[in-house]
This record gives structure tokens, C-alpha cells and sequence, in this order.
């Protein structure tokens, strides 16, 4: 039988109290002396829980009894919240919700006055009485301080939205860095395994096949591994870097740039500096809930890389290194199309310590990639599901990394690093091999580099996203990074694909993929190329020239991001150029992600 009841859970805030079961929840004070500004005081949010004709937060279900719940959760207080539904875990009740994990219910930033409604399946799987409790909480969230002025002196104890955790899709094994034994270990997921507060991002990584090119016992011992076990490089054939979903603050970033330092030649050791330098400040980032895709206020925007076509991801996973292949039987050839590079029979890598995979076409690539899914998924423990995708960067993902790079949760916020070390330095190894640093962050070319300062060294580290080995390498020289960004053309509102991409018109062997695989982009004005508006989050308009870093010029068609070993200035996280027709060369390598 079925017994619908309907659980109410009202929200009332600051300094309202209302019975029946209520969560506490104690309310920091805080000092703001911006006219306009948030102000609140000392206080209590209380989250009642009301289910109708049932007293307390306790459903009972007799034997073998089906109740399905609707619940609604509503937001009566002034200011945005952060509110949590939970209930207690019974092995002998299935809880079915349309929004669970876990013990999880929901997690949810409701703005004022904002309503939702969720409907929940009980199952008593025994033929005895069953019980489960019913918990919620709630707390100010980031929304709520966004309201205030972003100067504001906040102080105490409040609710924020935590990273979302990273979604490790099967094949995925999570790893963090044993100092003590040199190497990669199994993450211990039932602990808190990586802090982006410390600059700690998360990282997973996928095993290759046995020695026999078919096996996988070696995937599978480490599947079902103890965490803490050491995890053989030789073994790792993916490496990948988890970006949680995050609004940032596109009105504080024009000020972020800093001041503008004229052209002015050479250097003392010789370089050719930039048009024009700036030295950037902290991107105000805050980490949004789920798949929340309401700013917090009108001075933020959601990142538009974490709406990947019609879906809204969570996060995504960043390849850790540029892309690499297991073999080594092609010579590179510059702008030359078909080069023996230029195939897709080799087994893609992502790995420290190795030269990257350059001499490709764009369309090649993201072939290349996209068949790591569709049909080379055992190599890498995968399976062929629409529940993820891979596919080459696009400039939106590229920018993603970059501003999170560019935050407190990134290399800018990491205290090892002073008000002048905050750029992620360059890889300036003359041979390309990924996960390099050069010794300072716009060093010259150098082959001295390529074996001492690796990824794992205290000065290798300083070429990642977050100053420490858990962030991504290689955003900055190496090789230039091919993305999937492409100036259309002004006649056909189309992608230029021809002129030596390897893609093809009118369908053919290489088709260019539907929209959500690429950034379509306009030459008439450099800061408005997003279909005549603002490239929001894609680190082109926003952050021109930012570290003295490249900025686009449009005088070709595909974009690479990056910049090479060999242009120590104008290389950097921040760096664009399009002057490419998509074609092979010798530095052109690529960037994949994987979005759950």
C-alpha cells in the first residue's frame, strides 16, 4: 500500500524561533561599513521540521510497507540559505529521493522566497516495523555574503557551500601523494582526501592493461586495494585533476589586472617583454552546490564551463599533464597534414616525464579523445556510457582552470609563495617533457631543466595550478595546447573547418562535432568575439596581457592556449593565440578533459 504524507520544512531566519524539532544553527557577527552592505547580527536560523499527521521527525513503516513523501523546502527568511535534508541510515529501508547520495537527501543555496519540492520512496524490506528519521539544518550561505560589499570585514562560524566532491566515474581511482614513499597512494575516500582551502586539489588517475595488452587483474588488484597502497607509475596511464562548479565575481576581476606597464623592448637578460604587462590579483571565487546555476548576486556569473551543452556538471576533470601517447614510432613534421603524427592508432597518455604527443591536426585529436570513450574505453578501465565524455579542452574549460588557478584556492592563495611568485612558471624544457619548471617563472628555454626540476621536485611544483603536486602542469610552456575554440565564419555563421583542421564539410570522415564540443568566436572586436559579447570565464577578454602573457591577435582560426618553452614572456596560464589554421606542427599538443 501507499501512505503519501507531506513533510513540510519551513525556514525561518535571524533571531525567529519557531517549535516542534528545530535545528539550531549559531549566526556569526559581522562588521560592514559600506552603505548598502549586508548587516546581520548575532542570531539563531531555526529549521523546523513538520510532517503532517505524523508527531516528531520519525516514519514509521510496518511491515513490507511502501510510503512515498513529498517534501517541500522553502526559504521564509529575508537572506539566501544553505539548507541540508538528511535521514538516518537503516539497511532494511530503501530510500528512493529524486535528489540523494548517500544519506543525503539534498543540498541546497535557496534564495529568498524560493520553493522546492522533492518526493521521496520509503521501502520496508522486512516484514517488522521499521523507523527513519528525518534531520535538516540550514546556515547562511555564499549567496548570502555575496550580498554584502566583497571588502567586508567578516568575522565567526558560518554554513558555506564546500566544494562539490569529485565524481569518480568508473575507472577513475582516487590517489593522493605519499611524501614518505616518493609516490602516488589510493586516496582514502572515507576521510577527507583533498582541501581546496589549502590549496589541495583532488586527483584520480586510471591503470593501464597487463603486460599482454589484453589482462586486467593489475587494474583490478588496485580497484579492490586498501587505501594507502602505492600505486606504480609505470602503471598509471591517465592522470587527472578535479575543478569543482563555481560562480566568480566577473565585476572584481577588471580591478584583479592591476596596472598596466608599457612596452618598453628588452630586459637586462636579453627578453623581448610583452606589449603590455600586468600583474594580477586574487579572482574571488565561490564554490556553488551541486548543479546550482543561479548566481549569487549580479556581480557574479556561474563559469560557463560547467554547462556542458544542455548538462550542468558538478565539476569536471582537468588532465593533469598535456597529452601524451604510449608510442613512440612518428616523427612530427611542421604544417604538414597526415604526417605520421597525425594518426589515430596510437594509445593516448596522460603522464609526468614524457614527450608529448605533437604533429596532430585539431580534428585528429579530438577523434583521438573522443575514442578513449567510444571505443578504446578498456585501456583505461572506462566504459562506453553517456554518463561522462571526454574530449579536447575548450577555451571556456581552459579559463576554468586558469581563474581557479588565479584564486585563494589555487597558486595565488598559496602562503609558500609571495606577493612576487604567485605565476604558475613555465615549463621551459627545450624537449617538451611534460610536468617540467623552469627556475624562474619566465625562464628561457633550457635542456638542463628537462631532468632536474620534474614534477615532483619542490621547483617542479612551482609550475602547477596550486604550488604543490595535486594541481595541473603544463598550462604554462611546453608545448602550446590545441583547444577546441574556432572563429567562424562571417558568411555561414559556421566554424572554419577547412585550411588544414583535418575536419571535413558537409559530414565526410571528420565532421566538426555539435556545439557543446566547441567555443564559437567572432574577429570583428577582440573584447567582444562570444557571438558579439563578452567572452565571460574563457581568460581572453577579461584577463588580457595579464602576467605579460599573449593575448590574441585573430589572425588565424583555432586557438592554443599556453604558449612553449622557447616564448619565455609571452608564455602563461593567461596565454591565447589563433594564429593557426588547426594544422600539425611541432609544438601543437593537446589538452583533454572528462566531464561526469
Amino acid at each position: 500500500m501507499k501512505d503519501r504524507s507531506k513533510v513540510l520544512f519551513g525556514f525561518v531566519m535571524l533571531l525567529m524561533v519557531v517549535g516542534i524539532l528545530g535545528f539550531s544553527y549559531a549566526i556569526f557577527t559581522t562588521k560592514v561599513e559600506k552603505k548598502g552592505a549586508l548587516n546581520i547580527v548575532a542570531g539563531t536560523v531555526t529549521c523546523p521540521i513538520q510532517i503532517e499527521g505524523i508527531e516528531g521527525n520519525q516514519i514509521e513503516l510496518v511491515n513490507q510497507t511502501e510510503k512515498e513523501i513529498e517534501v517541500t523546502i522553502r526559504n521564509d527568511s529575508q537572506v539566501p540559505i544553505h539548507s541540508t535534508i538528511t535521514y538516518s541510515k537503516n539497511e532494511n529501508v530503501e530510500v528512493l529521493a529524486s535528489s540523494s547520495n548517500g544519506d543525503l537527501i539534498n543540498k541546497e543555496s535557496l534564495s529568498v522566497g524560493e520553493t522546492r519540492t522533492y518526493t521521496i520512496k520509503l521501502i520496508n524490506k522486512t516484514n517488522t516495523t521499521q523507523t527513519v528519521t528525518l534531520n535538516g539544518k540550514c546556515g547562511l550561505s555564499n549567496k548570502t555574503l555575496a550580498i554584502a560589499d566583497t571588502e567586508e570585514e567578516i568575522t565567526g562560524n558560518y554554513e558555506r557551500v564546500e566544494p562539490n566532491a569529485p565524481e569518480l566515474v568508473t575507472g577513475l581511482i582516487p590517489v593522493v601523494y605519499d611524501e614518505s614513499q616518493s609516490s602516488w597512494v589510493k586516496a582514502d575516500t572515507t576521510k577527507k582526501w583533498y582541501n581546496y582551502d589549502k590549496q589541495e586539489w583532488a586527483n584520480a588517475v586510471t591503470i593501464g592493461l597487463d603486460e599482454d595488452g589484453v589482462g586486467t587483474k593489475k587494474r583490478e588488484s588496485y580497484q579492490t586495494a586498501e587505501a594507502g597502497t602505492k600505486i606504480s607509475m609505470d602503471d598509471i596511464n591517465t592522470m587527472w585533476v578535479w575543478i569543482p562548479r563555481y560562480e566568480y565575481n566577473y565585476v572584481a576581476i577588471k580591478a584583479a589586472g592591476g596596472e598596466f606597464t608599457p612596452y618598453r623592448g628588452n630586459d637586462a637578460d636579453g627578453h623581448i617583454l610583452p606589449y603590455g604587462y600586468l600583474k594580477p590579483g586574487e579572482i574571488i571565487i565561490n564554490f556553488l552546490n551541486e548543479t546550482d546555476n543561479t548566481p549569487s548576486s549580479e556581480n557574479y556569473k556561474v563559469h560557463p564551463a560547467f554547462n556542458f551543452g544542455e548538462d550542468k556538471l558538478t565539476g569536471l576533470w582537468f588532465a593533469k599533464f598535456d597529452t601524451s601517447k604510449e608510442e613512440n614510432e612518428c616523427i612530427p613534421v611542421n604544417n604538414s597534414a597526415g604526417t605520421n603524427c597525425d594518426l589515430d592508432i596510437f594509445t593516448t597518455q596522460i603522464k609526468p616525464n614524457v614527450t608529448p604527443w605533437v604533429g596532430i591536426r585539431v580534428a585528429t585529436a579530438f577523434y583521438v579523445a573522443r575514442k578513449m570513450q567510444t571505443e578504446r574505453y578498456n585501456n583505461y578501465g572506462f566504459i562506453n556510457t553517456d554518463n561522462y565524455n571526454i574530449h579536447i579542452s575548450k577555451n571556456s574549460e581552459w579559463g576554468a582552470v586558469a581563474y581557479l588557478s588565479q584564486s585563494k584556492y589555487g597558486k595565488y592563495g598559496n602562503d609558500i609563495y609571495g606577493e612576487d611568485d604567485k605565476e604558475v612558471y613555465i615549463n621551459n624544457c627545450s624537449k617538451m617533457i611534460t610536468g617540467i619548471a623552469g627556475d624562474t617563472a619566465s625562464a628561457r628555454e633550457s635542456e638542463d631543466t628537462c631532468n632536474r626540476n620534474t614534477y615532483e621536485t619542490e621547483q617542479g611544483q612551482k609550475a602547477s595550478t596550486t604550488g604543490n603536486i595535486t594541481g595541473v602542469y603544463d598550462m604554462s610552456g611546453g608545448a602550446w595546447d590545441m583547444v577546441m575554440g574556432v572563429v567562424k565564419d562571417s558568411d555561414t555563421n559556421q566554424p572554419i573547418i577547412e585550411r588544414g583542421s583535418g575536419f571535413t564539410a558537409n559530414g565526410g570522415t571528420k565532421p566538426i562535432p555539435e556545439e557543446k564540443y566547441y567555443d564559437l568566436y567572432t574577429k570583428d572586436t577582440s573584447s567582444y568575439v562570444c557571438n558579439e559579447q563578452e567572452c565571460y570565464g574563457h581568460a581572453l577578454s577579461e584577463t588580457p596581457n595579464w602576467y605579460g602573457d599573449y593575448y590574441v591577435k585573430f589572425y588565424g582560426y583555432w586557438f592554443l592556449r599556453g604558449g612553449n618553452f622557447f616564448t619565455a614572456w609571452p608564455s602563461g596560464v593567461f596565454a591565447s593565440s589563433d594564429n593557426t589554421t588547426g594544422t600539425s606542427w611541432e609544438t601543437y599538443s593537446f589538452r583533454l578533459v572528462l566531464a561526469p
